[in-house]
């Protein structure tokens, strides 16, 4: 099942790919001769009109060949019309920037339809509250939930960060429900300054709580120390080491805190109660900065308190929207990153990695392939914009040499810059692949 998902992942993000660039190439009069899903041998294909469509034996790619794409092509008088190379230089530019703008077009269109079809968000319920913050402070306690804000009613946790956000350094009115009753209490959130996944300061609104998870195993991984110990998704932690767990926070600091040190469970299971010894595993990870951070692991995620909500088609739009706006920003600060060696080099991930995250993703249900899928196409899209040759990006840059010259640039010099590309995207190949069968060997997990 792994390859089918991947198949099926790689087949939808090249197909919209490469339609792109085909339904431009006919909507500028341009003739497509061959539309390939596929490099390499041809597998099955069949011929309508001009066009021949493929499916080929080497599902890493695609392609759409056009009449005149090779310079030194012969045509006929009467196929010059048709013909790419004859083109204007701004036609060319619609068919070649088509391909990168369908897939980040395509990964809106998936993340309105989740939004539209629902998405898990989590109860706006108080988990973690930070000692001396303003909620604590205020009086806010664990298991709180917080129903209204300066009169206006909150669904989902994601209505108090926006509060947050709105109204900054302004105290809140709060209504909470605890125990049956409704408690009114007053908090003003204050600015916090950490740093991002880029080890960049950010600044942020904050009263110093965090979303409530239960120490309800939601899901154990395959080979982990605890699905060798026996957990089992619904299993709730009551201890660990004879210490009470209240909430997620409570185990995975503790888990976290202890790397191979035999730690002892009692979980409630189906009405009863039992005991089971799991180790952590030590794993090391290198984070931002080139330092090293320890912990210990075993392999579980929690069981999400949340409720799926639908949104009108407005909001979905403006959401999706958004969505693919933050992805997008993320993917271009992430390559800036790489390439300052902010972010480590090990993080590049190959066909191997999207094989095992594809299948990993089915099996979480359909909104974490769909989002995986939106994802990947926003990713693609935007790599296939830098400006290296035999890339679109790349592409791009000789139209706009060409446009500024008002004439092309000489074959040789495009010729000699296309090996020089085809040079560079196989070497990241290579080391992509790298990337991947060490992970394969040393079993490192990949960083989240």
């Amino acid at each position: 099942m792994t390859l089918l998902w991947a198949i099926i992942l790689l087949g939808i993000l090249v197909f919209v790919h490469e339609f792109g660039h085909f339904l431009f190439a006919k909507l500028a009069g341009v003739r497509v001769l061959k539309f390939s899903l596929g490099f390499g041998p041809k597998l099955v294909g069949r011929k309508y009109g001009d066009t021949e469509y493929l499916i080929s034996s080497v599902p890493l790619g695609g392609y759409v060949k056009m009449l005149g794409e090779n310079t030194d092509e012969e045509l006929q008088e009467k196929d010059k019309p048709f013909a790419y190379n004859r083109q204007p230089v701004w036609k060319r530019f619609l068919i070649v920037l088509a391909g990168p703008v369908f897939n980040i077009f395509f990964a809106s269109l998936i993340f309105v339809f989740l939004f539209l079809s629902g998405v898990p968000v989590p109860y706006p319920d108080v988990g973690k509250i930070e000692e001396n913050s303003p909620a604590a402070k205020a009086g806010l306690m664990t298991g709180d939930r917080i129903i209204e804000i300066n009169g206006e009613s909150v669904e989902s946790w994601g209505d108090i960060d926006s509060f947050m956000i709105d109204n900054p350094g302004k105290t809140l009115d709060l209504r909470v429900k605890r125990d049956g009753k409704i408690i009114e209490l007053f908090v003003t959130p204050v600015k916090k300054t950490e740093k991002n996944i880029f080890g960049e300061g950010t600044e942020s609104w904050e009263i110093g709580v965090s979303p409530l998870f239960y120490p309800v195993i939601g899901e154990v991984m395959k080979g982990s120390r605890a699905k060798k110990a026996g957990l089992m998704k619904g299993d709730r932690i009551i201890q660990v080491d004879g210490k009470t767990i209240k909430i997620w926070q409570d185990l995975t600091s503790i888990i976290h805190d202890n790397p191979d040190v035999p730690l002892k469970f009692r979980i409630r299971r189906g009405g009863r109660e039992m005991d089971l010894t799991i180790t952590p595993e030590k794993q090391t990870f290198e984070i931002l900065g080139g330092t090293e951070k320890t912990i210990g692991i075993i392999g579980i995620k929690p069981m999400g308190n949340d409720f799926i909500k639908r949104f009108n088609p407005i909001e979905s739009a403006k959401l999706g929207i958004q969505k693919t706006w933050e992805i997008s920003e993320l993917t271009v600060l992430s390559l800036i990153k790489l390439i300052q060696r902010v972010i480590p080099a090990d993080t590049i991930g190959g066909p191997i990695m999207i094989f095992q995250v594809a299948s990993q993703q089915a099996s979480q249900g359909a909104i974490n392939f769909l989002t995986l899928m939106a994802f990947l196409n926003i990713n693609l899209g935007i790599l296939n914009l830098l400006p290296i040759p035999i890339l679109d990006g790349g592409h791009i840059m000789f139209l706009g040499i060409e446009a500024i010259r008002r004439k092309p640039l000489d074959e040789k010099i495009i010729s000699i810059s296309q090996r020089v590309g085809l040079a560079i995207i196989l070497t990241l190949m290579a080391f992509a692949f790298y990337n991947d069968i060490m992970r394969l060997i040393t079993g490192k997990q990949f960083p989240q």
